[in-house]
């Protein structure tokens, strides 16, 4: 949380040294840690909160807690996103997000990862009573025909049941790191962050060398996003 204070603050960590587009239920959550709040009680617990900004920078704990047992796993998740977005269908996304992510680090066919990885999910919170009517609002996720689904029916909003959505789809619809992360932004709406978490799950399944080297070339501060990545590699062994 004092991370995310020196980016809002200070705009470290920025492209540029400048932020922009902070979502709502973020910005109230850093203003409630600066007055005192603990970290884990800040996020919001409305049914409005269920912005997508914890799905969007959740993705390192797939290494970090790669070894991590499951239950174990999933409470750090929880807390993890809690820290902005403490709603349970927040939860939910994130431990999905993070289920699939993990398991794409080990197994090498994308479709029956997917499908295994959500049958793990829907089981881990169905069998939670304080998960179950959040649930819900995933079930087209569970559907044997969710990537048959024509692409007016995606929906690529803010909400986090729509992002998770969305990328889940762009991932099941092409194969490979380009064509997913484009679907993702041609959908429209919240691209940036739709996009982001796409690339997160095309990431883990195609590896580095599947993003294009003329878009790695014009990353902005690239030096310093590979430092970043080698000193937390180097930080997990």
């Amino acid at each position: 949380m004092q991370r995310f204070l020196l980016w809002l603050d200070k705009g470290q960590y920025t492209a540029h040294g400048e932020v922009f587009d902070v979502g709502i239920a973020t910005q109230r959550a850093l203003h409630c840690f600066r007055k005192g709040t603990e970290p884990l009680k800040c996020g919001g617990t409305s049914e409005q909160d269920n912005g997508n900004g914890a799905l969007m920078r959740i993705l390192p704990l797939a290494f970090y807690c790669k070894s991590t047992e499951d239950k174990a796993f999933m409470d750090i998740i929880h807390n993890v996103s809690s820290l902005t977005h403490a709603h349970k269908r927040s939860h939910i996304a994130c431990g999905m997000y993070l289920i699939i992510s993990k398991s794409l680090l080990e197994e090498s066919d994308l479709k029956s990862t997917i499908d295994s990885s959500l049958k793990k999910a829907k089981e881990y919170y169905g069998n939670k009573k304080e998960y179950a009517e959040d649930l819900e609002h995933y079930k087209r996720l569970f559907k044997n025909d969710f990537s048959e689904l024509p692409e007016k029916e995606i929906k690529s909003s803010g909400y986090v049941v729509d992002t998770l959505e969305a990328a889940l789809w762009c991932l099941l619809n092409t194969d490979n790191y380009r064509d997913c992360v484009l679907r993702a932004v041609n959908l429209g709406e919240d691209t940036d962050t739709v996009a982001a978490v796409a690339g997160g799950l095309a990431g883990m399944a195609y590896g580095v060398e599947g993003i294009p080297k003329e878009w790695l070339n014009q990353l902005a501060r690239r030096e310093y996003i590979e430092k970043l990545c080698e000193d937390f590699c180097w930080s997990l062994r």
